[in-house]
């Protein structure tokens, strides 16, 4: 089986909070809320992402999946 194609999408948000105290989802909340700005969101089809260095682990996308 080949491995599963996965998109990595990139985004800057700036805000007044520090990313390092908050969550992901609460800086995307601020972006969509006008309390934070969104400069920049782009996308890449990347074939194997689990080679990636910053690529997620295998069992992340193996939820529900049959074995």
């Amino acid at each position: 089986m080949a491995p599963r194609k996965l998109w990595k999408t990139t985004i800057v948000i700036w805000t007044e909070e520090d990313a390092q105290k908050i969550s992901p989802g609460r800086l995307v909340l601020l972006a969509e809320t006008g309390d934070g700005y969104m400069s920049r969101c782009s996308s890449a089809l990347i074939d194997n992402p689990y080679v990636q260095e910053d690529g997620p682990p295998v069992e992340a996308f193996q939820r529900g999946e049959p074995s």
